[in-house]
């Protein structure tokens, strides 16, 4: 099917269009992984930590993401563990003296990431500066969390002190600690230094899958809250998709289906004809042909066009024939002519006679017209009286 010259230039600029917004959707994606903070279960970029979440979600675990305040975790249920995977936010007062109290009551916190100090009940941390490469820590005593995951690789952003005897140091070297778990009330905390176990690109290194399985506990046993609002506040999950890149993916579909709709309408839409209004209004129409008499002195024409119309007025409403003469007319109708009866056989007989005259006033024609409109109502054929088109 041959394409002409408009269908090409439609075509071409919707090309055009999103040959742009696939640019540009590359480019604020790509941006918008490198700028990220934290291993979000949304990106598939090295620090992101949508290989962890995905797969816990197929090998039993039933993941959530958690957008609520640390308030609502005890309407949850305490059968739970929050995630909270290097946060953006610092929680308030408020807000820690409720996720300790969820602790408490029997709920499970996994705290990654240097700034979640914030989070615990103590920290017992050392003020040696990190080297901030990765290395291979080993498992310093055997627990629930280092069974079957003799060593991990992380990269430390913060140490603890390997002789604190509130808490078990579960991962270490001989002088540092990165991986903390200890008690708290009926619950538990658990606390790693950095997220390297959890990314996509470190999940798979040592037994640092392992390690995050080990963490959380049995898949089935609790419900795992991926927390969201210390990162991005309060959201809903609308408003989550339309800060991440998928927004931009919606955009350029949206915009493919109005190129396609638009396309489509053009060739398969109805044929309809383009009304054609009248060059002419209606009284424009009444006051030419008026002129057209005047200049023609044609004043015999309206007095028999309209004694014409009169009669077949009568013959289509009344039934009296147009042959009939002015006395047969006036006697059939004259029940309903009245004390009009003998004026209308006179203005009939003057219309006959009218017909034939070219030499009649302006005035005369103009009354004998009149005249037979008046005859018209008071016979009750008038068009607007009956109907008629």
């Amino acid at each position: 099917m041959k394409i002409d010259a408009s269908d090409r230039r439609i075509l071409l600029v919707a090309f055009s269009i999103l040959a742009i917004t696939l640019l540009i959707s590359a480019a604020v994606s790509s941006a918008g992984d490198e700028a990220s903070q934290y291993p979000s279960p949304y990106s598939a970029s090295s620090g992101g930590a949508k290989a962890a979440y995905t797969l816990l979600s197929q090998i039993g675990y039933q993941v959530e993401h958690w957008r609520q305040p640390p308030a609502k975790l005890l309407e949850h249920g305490t059968s739970t563990v929050l995630v909270i995977a290097v946060p953006t936010e610092n929680p308030s007062s408020e807000e820690r003296q409720d996720l300790l109290g969820y602790v408490r009551a029997g709920g499970k916190v996994l705290a990654i990431g240097s700034n979640t100090i914030s989070f615990l009940p103590h920290a017992a941390v050392l003020p040696d500066i990190p080297h901030f490469a990765r290395q291979t820590y080993r498992a310093l005593v055997p627990s629930g969390i280092t069974r079957d995951a003799p060593r991990i690789a992380m990269t430390p952003a913060l140490y603890w002190r390997p002789d604190d005897a509130a808490s078990e140091v579960e991962y270490g070297d001989d002088g540092h600690g990165e991986i903390v778990s200890f008690r708290y009330g009926k619950g538990q905390m658990v606390w790693w230094s950095a997220a390297d176990p959890l990314t996509n690109s470190g999940i798979t290194q040592e037994s640092n899958l392992q390690l995050l399985l080990n963490s959380l506990g049995p898949a089935g046993s609790r419900t795992v809250l991926w927390d969201d609002y210390f990162h991005e506040g309060e959201r809903t999950l609308a408003e989550s998709l339309l800060a991440s890149p998928l927004k931009w993916s919606l955009l350029q579909l949206g915009l493919l289906a109005l190129v396609v709709l638009f396309t489509h309408s053009r060739r398969h839409g109805p044929v309809c004809r383009l009304p054609q209004t009248s060059r002419l209004a209606t009284l424009e129409f009444v006051e030419t042909l008026g002129a057209l008499y005047e200049r023609a002195d044609a004043t015999e024409l309206p007095v028999e066009i309209a004694y014409e119309r009169f009669r077949h007025r009568l013959h289509r409403k009344l039934g009296i024939s147009t042959s009939d003469t002015s006395e047969q007319v006036v006697s059939r109708a004259s029940a309903r002519l009245g004390n009009l009866a003998s004026e209308c056989e006179k203005v009939l007989k003057e219309c006959e006679s009218a017909r034939y005259r070219t030499d009649i006033a302006v005035a005369d024609s103009l009354r004998l017209v009149k005249s037979l409109e008046l005859f018209s109502e008071q016979l009750q054929i008038d068009s607007k009286n009956k109907g008629e088109k």
